[in-house]
């Protein structure tokens, strides 16, 4: 287990690298079912690829950041369930029209709202974020912020039974 914390004032390279090392990690194995949990959420950069290090992971992205949309899109691509639940909220538009209107007949990430939803994760098959931070710019690089990162797979199965629960009681997209 392994918790970080940021102090509110700007990006920290610990997070900015654990987040990267985990949606890499992704889209080189992808989880059967990948859910985020996030009631703010906006298309925050996730990976790094101003230098085009990740060309052979993202061949068809330029060398550039890479945002988290992007990021969920090719692992639905990739044969990854992926799963968000935010907020219905005028902030979150941009991400979820990103997530929902993508072009061709592809596998894409599904979007549902739930009206009370507060708590923050992702989950693979592999590991288990959760803490204070929404997917967003204040939750990377402005807010004081708290997440833990495990890798028990006890704990990934109970945090999978729980946003299953929430998933189930939302609204589909919209």
């Amino acid at each position: 287990m392994r918790r970080i914390t940021t102090s509110g004032r700007g990006q920290t390279r610990v997070l900015n690298d654990l987040m990267q090392n985990l949606l890499v990690t992704e889209l080189l194995v992808p989880s059967g079912q990948l859910w985020v949990l996030s009631p703010w959420i906006s298309d925050i950069d996730v990976i790094d690829n101003t230098a085009g290090q990740f060309k052979t992971v993202l061949p068809g992205l330029p060398s550039r950041k890479i945002r988290f949309t992007e990021v969920l899109i090719e692992l639905a691509r990739r044969g990854c369930d992926v799963r968000v639940l935010t907020r219905d909220v005028e902030s979150n538009v941009v991400a979820r029209q990103r997530l929902e209107n993508i072009g061709g007949l592809g596998a894409r990430p599904t979007v549902r709202t739930h009206h009370h939803l507060h708590d923050k994760g992702i989950v693979g098959d592999r590991f288990h974020l959760q803490g204070s931070m929404n997917f967003t710019f204040f939750g990377q690089a402005v807010n004081a912020e708290g997440v833990t990162l495990t890798r028990d797979r006890h704990e990934i199965a109970e945090a999978r039974i729980a946003y299953n629960a929430l998933y189930e009681g939302a609204g589909h997209g919209g």
